[in-house]
This record gives C-alpha cells, sequence and structure tokens, in this order.
C-alpha cells in the first residue's frame, strides 16, 4: 500500500511550486543567516537536512491520511451494491 501511495503523490504532487511557497522560505532567510554566522554552514546544512527528512514524511502521511478519508467518502456517497445474486448450494 505505501508503494501504491508514493506512486500517486508523485503523480499528484505539483510540478511549479506556486510564488506563496517562495515567499515563506524567503522569511527564512534572517534566521539562516544567523544561524549559518553562529555556527557553521556544515551545521545548517545537516540542521536543514533532518528538517526536510521529518517534513517529508509528514508530508506522506498526510497524503495517505487524505487518500484514506478521500476513499472512505467516495464509498460513503456510493449507492448502495447491488443484491448478492448467487446461488448458495
Amino acid at each position: 500500500m505505501d508503494n501504491i501511495l508514493a506512486y500517486l503523490e508523485k503523480l499528484t504532487y505539483p510540478e511549479d511550486l506556486p510564488q506563496e511557497y517562495f515567499s515563506l522560505i524567503k522569511c527564512q532567510d534572517p534566521y539562516l543567516k544567523i544561524i549559518q554566522e553562529q555556527l557553521s554552514l556544515d551545521f545548517l546544512d545537516e540542521l536543514t537536512y533532518a528538517q526536510s527528512e521529518g517534513i517529508k514524511w509528514e508530508r506522506q502521511e498526510a497524503f495517505s491520511r487524505g487518500f484514506r478519508l478521500g476513499a472512505r467518502l467516495m464509498l460513503a456517497l456510493a449507492p448502495p451494491s447491488a443484491p448478492d445474486t448467487h446461488h448458495r448450494s
């Protein structure tokens, strides 16, 4: 199931990120500059990598939950199934 969800997430991930995303990222610049000045570029790289791994996990979890919720909603809205007409012997 995880492979299917990862595949579907790749299919639905936007090709281009909106300007709003880049504006939000730009707000981090002053803080990242201070971290780099006080610690090191290596530390900042490691911190960013660790954060991105957490964000990646959260994004995949949110996609999975949304997908499952969507499936449940579709089933709830679907008309009842046809009655079972198979003969049992």
